[in-house]
């Protein structure tokens, strides 16, 4: 269990969370239904569950402990990019490494609640409540124009390697442009390379990509 970690992404930061609580709470309520059937009686009728909901408290510590796991940062900055997100109506992902649940869920900050205890300044105590979300907006499909296609002409032979093409990515369920990058490149943060070459395809927000999706890794 040395490499449990417990992640959210806020708006494209990686929140390391450095105190892993001692109860993690996931509840997915069913939808069943249950009627009467003349000569049968009771019967349950299945349906699709409902939403995930999880939720934990812990805190954000000031300072690196023998408890705390990852990267220590400052519990204020933490806690105001938590708020942006939730003020924003923001979906954050959250992730769960090191275990067999291996967790990758988008979610919407339901409740965030912290406060800062008497003789442990600087600490910052908080609960969170996430729900699964689902994006429900219009799919926006942009077809291709059908180009000219040029006559073809033979090229001269040019000295020294060849120039390498880029490489292409099919997106698949659980993805995000976070996880994409630290695939190819060894960190979350070089996302925006991925963005920023497939603006026309992803649309104006870097959060929202569909499996089945194509991108070029500049």
């Amino acid at each position: 269990m040395s490499n449990y970690r417990m992640t959210l992404i806020v708006g494209g930061r990686e929140i390391n969370i450095p105190v892993l609580p001692a109860k993690l709470n996931v509840s997915s309520p069913g939808k069943n239904e249950r009627v009467t059937v003349l000569n049968l009686g009771e019967v349950l009728l299945l349906r699709k569950k409902g939403l995930r909901v999880l939720s934990w408290e812990s805190f954000f510590p000031a300072d690196s402990a023998p408890y705390t796991t990852g990267q220590v940062r400052d519990p204020i900055s933490i806690i105001q990019a938590i708020q942006k997100a939730r003020d924003s109506k923001t979906p954050v992902r959250f992730l769960i490494t090191g275990t067999d649940l291996d967790c990758n869920i988008r979610m919407g900050i339901e409740s965030f609640e912290y406060e800062e205890r008497s003789g442990e300044l600087g600490d910052l105590y908080y609960t969170i409540k996430l729900y699964e979300w689902k994006d429900i907006s219009p799919k926006k499909i942009v077809l291709p124009k059908k180009k000219k296609k040029p006559a073809k002409t033979k090229e001269p032979v040019r000295a020294g390697k060849p120039e390498k093409k880029s490489k292409t990515y099919t997106v698949k369920k659980g993805d995000c442009l976070w996880n994409i990058a630290k695939k190819f490149y060894g960190k979350g943060s070089d996302y925006t390379k991925i963005y920023n070459a497939n603006k026309g395809t992803i649309g104006k927000n870097p959060n929202l990509i569909y499996p089945g999706q194509v991108f070029t890794i500049p």
